[in-house]
């Protein structure tokens, strides 16, 4: 009788379920993660499927990932399909990235779309794709996530198919996406048309939002190519290529924050691309009072591929003496001068 009672209160009265618990189950803001678990662990007893979510989803919140798994678990294996999303996420904050790649798929398919799976998974079968796509035809945002999942790879003729798809559903940010895969394809004429065309479409927010992207764009290029290269002739041969590149993006977002009448902006972004000129004389290169030996390898490594260019001249030196004077005679040319 007490669980014939709990099941209606679940399926005829939601409104009369305790306060948090309601708010889990709709999607709400729960406050206080200790008043849901107290709330939900009797529905967990008595083996209702929502009282297992909300359970999982309150030691989710309280930072438990591992004590939220098993609990989540139960609620997807009785039928609530919710909860695939917050194992990819419990998973993720284990630091579990193939389970939680798997669980966010799992999501899609089961109609929650979600952005995370685009971003955790490092290889999207061609099944899985020819999926995503038939998804898509349902949730275009899809096209969207592929599209970015592309460009994140630099595989930027696809990445253009997808964002192409997701233009003719109105996605506004993927012309914006368009027009960088453009560009990183090398045609510039037309990305810069498709941007231009984009702007006119909008107002000066519009301006904004593409120099924003662009000076963002510029920003994450480069990816420390001292890491990839064979040899210092091709480490100087790629340096120079990302530096001709970063000072056209960060001269073109220039361009727009003028149009968008963000002078502070364009001033910004056009001090940026300074330092990518030739013409650029006296900066330091390393950051004053930087004590070198006290950072370890894997952090230059994550802040040369933030953009540091201090980290990828002492990444250099870190990989040989041939290395270290091909980045000393590089950073010289640039009017850069190099403190030991």
């Amino acid at each position: 009788m007490r669980k014939l009672a709990a099941l209606l209160l679940l399926s005829l009265f939601p409104s009369c379920l305790p306060y948090s618990m309601n708010l889990c189950l709709k999607g709400g803001k729960v406050k206080s993660p200790s008043l849901l678990e107290k709330e939900a662990k009797p529905f967990a007893d008595k083996g209702f499927k929502e009282g297992y979510f909300c359970y999982g989803y309150a030691f989710l919140l309280e930072k438990k990932p591992e004590k939220a798994i098993p609990f989540l678990l139960k609620a997807y294996r009785n039928g609530y399909r919710k909860a695939s999303l917050y194992l990819g996420k419990a998973y993720l904050e284990l630091g579990d990235r193939k389970k939680a790649t798997y669980w966010y798929y799992r999501a899609i398919e089961d109609g929650f779309i979600n952005r995370e799976f685009f971003r955790v998974t490092d290889y999207i079968s061609k099944r899985e794709l020819d999926r995503l796509y038939a998804l898509g035809r349902r949730h275009p945002v899809l096209y969207l996530y592929l599209g970015d999942y592309f460009f994140r790879n630099e595989l930027y003729d696809a990445a253009l198919y997808y964002y192409q798809l997701a233009i003719r559903y109105g996605f506004e940010r993927a012309k914006l996406m368009a027009g960088l895969s453009l560009y990183r394809l090398g045609n510039k004429k037309e990305a810069l048309n498709t941007l231009y065309s984009l702007y006119r479409e909008g107002d000066k927010k519009g301006a904004e939002a593409i120099a924003l992207l662009i000076e963002r764009e510029a920003d994450l290029l480069g990816g420390c190519t001292v890491l990839n290269a064979k040899t210092p002739k091709e480490f100087v041969r790629k340096r120079a290529e990302v530096f001709k590149e970063k000072k056209e993006l960060y001269t073109l977002s220039a361009k727009f924050y003028r149009l968008a009448s963000d002078e502070k902006s364009s001033l910004r972004a056009l001090k940026k691309a300074e330092f990518y000129s030739p013409t650029r004389k006296g900066k330091e290169l390393l950051p004053s009072g930087l004590k070198t030996g006290s950072l370890s390898y894997r952090e230059l490594k994550e802040l040369c591929r933030k953009g540091e260019e201090w980290a990828e001249f002492l990444l250099a030196e870190k990989r040989g003496k041939g290395f270290l004077k091909a980045a000393e005679e590089f950073y010289r040319a640039f009017g850069l001068k190099l403190k030991q």
